[in-house]
């Protein structure tokens, strides 16, 4: 009971989000030491049982297990090299190397089972002498996850549960006081202690008493170690059945507990102004650039350009390449500023390579810093706003789920980037700082980002004012793209027909925003300025198509929805599909919308007590 397993914490942690947080990194860190303590516990106790048979039982085994563990740890390594270095770059493992190393999972099971230690050493063993990661350790979680997951671990639950009895508890309560006496007692001195370690370590009072909760959490380790000693006649039914209830009662208290003390969001929430519209100072802006994939590179970059860094006015820009934790359990995070360790997939080659190329290009008109963060999806937002956060950044700029694939017959299908849009989702809500999410629906509108030296392509771009600070954010990122010498801007302000609808607070702010931009390019010839008067969804999107069939629109922008006057769009939530993207900017991405522009929908970074009023609200 004093032993926390690795695997347990693991998928406890995975599950409450707090991976890639400052107290997950300390518990997987804590958990490897105390696994090393856990198996050489298990190999001692059952190095005991085999002397009651006789002490050279004991040699017998403890040169045995030595034996497959040499096995293990120097032989097998190599093997797994050559199948790396025999494997080409890039390139999946293949099939006949995977099937290989899967039956090996039974062949050392049943080898540690033969000389009388647990059928799981071997197995688990081996699993770590498996490089993890690309190659081989991913392409065995691809294979082995979902049948292992949704099939084997549902039959093995079942076993457990058949095995129980709580009845028995009940008929032999007083034989069991002692062994709930001696599992109770060793949870108690485990939490003090581990909670008092923490204050030790100057931790706080929440974060020490969080760490102390998990590190009591049980799961499918210990239920199959108890299932183990069954089998050995350590436990009978009764006892077995008394130590699953109670491993179950503690994890059942202690993770809503954990869930109340430890919002992993928390920090990320400020109170300090971080947008494109109050940054004075133009030199100052930082920018960050989510990319998942090769298709995300050209069309973050090309945005970026056209937001128009220049000598005068240089940009910092952060760019995080995210990619799924496959193959791993840790979580990796690499500065490529101060870490020359890197992390490969199969597209991490081109991705790193364009970024340089574009960084090279533009090295004196921005500065540029690289990141890679390897994170399950559900972790995902958490790294992206804690990089904004520590940096200061002004404006994240995030793909859009869905990307376009050209097919032999120039007709483009979206395709999904799986886990994207829950990442989208929960960097909208927590982000400290403005967001914007750019939508592609064709890949050929942003297919090559121009030299700063040759650029003669002229863009036209169109921003949809509907009110709100969303729109504000919008209108103010929209003024610096209008500066570059190739784009030019129309700007359409919608109206509701004798104000009906507005909130007199947010009109008066779009009025000052309105009135700042045209005074400023007035003498703009780029600068096209038009308000439509609308009584309703219907007129706004029909105002939309119109201005759609008159000019070749190359990139919508437009504010998300916070603060939209409601009569604006009334009549289209039911086809709303993308809540993301907004009711306006879920029609600009629908194939209901014949347009090959991209769109990007803009969100001004919501104050810490904005959003506790707005949840009170609620």
């Amino acid at each position: 009971m004093i032993v926390s397993s690795f695997p347990t914490l693991y998928t406890i942690l995975r599950d409450m989000q707090l991976l890639r947080s400052e107290i997950g990194l300390t518990i997987l860190t804590t958990a490897t030491l105390i696994e090393l303590v856990g198996i050489s516990h298990i190999v001692s106790f059952e190095a005991m049982m085999q002397a009651e048979a006789g002490r050279i039982y004991v040699l017998y085994y403890m040169l045995t297990n030595l034996l497959v563990s040499g096995l293990l740890l120097y032989v097998v390594p190599q093997v797994m090299l050559w199948i790396n270095n025999r494997t080409p770059k890039f390139k999946l493992v293949e099939q006949n190397y995977i099937v290989a190393i899967l039956l090996g999972v039974f062949v050392f099971g049943f080898i540690t089972d033969l000389f009388g230690s647990s059928i799981g050493v071997g197995s688990f063993i081996l699993g770590l002498v498996i490089p993890d990661g690309p190659l081989i350790g991913e392409t065995i979680i691809n294979h082995t996850e979902v049948i292992t997951n949704d099939i084997f671990m549902p039959f093995a639950y079942a076993t457990l549960g058949l095995t129980m009895d709580v009845f028995a508890i009940f008929k032999c309560w007083s034989c069991l006081i002692p062994i709930l006496t001696l599992a109770v007692l060793p949870i108690i001195a485990k939490f003090a202690t581990i909670v008092m370690s923490a204050r030790f370590m100057e931790m706080s009072y929440t974060d020490s008493l969080i760490i102390g909760f998990i590190f009591n959490v049980k799961g499918q380790t210990e239920f199959f170690l108890f299932l183990h000693y069954m089998d050995y006649k350590i436990l009978d039914t009764s006892s077995f059945s008394l130590m699953m209830t109670l491993v179950i009662i503690v994890t059942s208290i202690t993770c809503p507990i954990v869930n109340y003390l430890y919002d992993p969001t928390k920090p990320y929430m400020i109170n300090k102004k971080r947008t494109i519209q109050h940054t004075v100072d133009v030199s100052k802006l930082r920018l960050m650039a989510c990319i998942y994939d090769q298709e995300s590179v050209t069309s973050l970059f090309s945005l970026l350009d056209f937001v128009n860094p220049t000598t005068n006015n240089p940009f910092t820009i952060f760019v995080i390449h995210l990619i799924e934790l496959l193959g791993r359990a840790t979580p990796m995070y690499i500065d490529h500023m101060k870490e020359i360790d890197e992390y490969w997939d199969n597209n991490n080659v081109a991705v790193h390579k364009a970024i340089k190329l574009y960084e090279k290009d533009r090295m004196n008109c921005i500065t540029m810093n690289l990141f890679t963060s390897v994170t399950p999806n559900q972790t995902m937002y958490q790294d992206i706003c804690e990089n904004a956060y520590l940096n200061k950044v002004r404006f994240i700029i995030l793909p859009f789920h869905k990307k376009c694939i050209k097919d032999g017959n120039n007709l483009s299908t979206a395709t999904l980037r799986p886990g994207v849009q829950y990442t989208n989702t929960n960097t909208l809500t927590h982000a400290p700082c403005s967001v914007g999410i750019l939508a592609c629906k064709d890949a050929a509108t942003w297919e090559i980002f121009p030299s700063r030296l040759n650029q003669c392509t002229r863009r036209q771009f169109v921003l949809l004012f509907l009110g709100g600070p969303d729109a504000r954010e919008a209108l103010a990122l929209a003024s610096h793209m209008v500066e570059h010498p190739d784009v030019s801007l129309i700007v359409v302000r919608f109206l509701s027909n004798e104000q009906i609808g507005d909130i007199k607070s947010e009109r008066k702010m779009d009025d000052g925003v309105i009135t700042w931009f045209w005074v400023k390019n007035e003498k703009n010839e780029k600068v096209v300025y038009r308000e439509v008067v609308v009584n309703n969804g219907f007129e706004t999107i029909t105002t939309i198509q119109l201005l759609n069939s008159s000019a070749s629109i190359d990139l919508w922008i437009l504010g998300r929805g916070n603060g939209i006057n409601p009569t604006l769009l009334e009549g289209l939530s039911e086809w709303s599909e993308n809540p993301d993207l907004g009711l306006i900017g879920d029609f600009l991405v629908s194939a209901d919308f014949n347009t090959l522009g991209s769109v990007l929908v803009v969100q001004q970074q919501v104050l810490r007590n904005e959003r506790v009023s707005s949840l009170a609200c609620n």
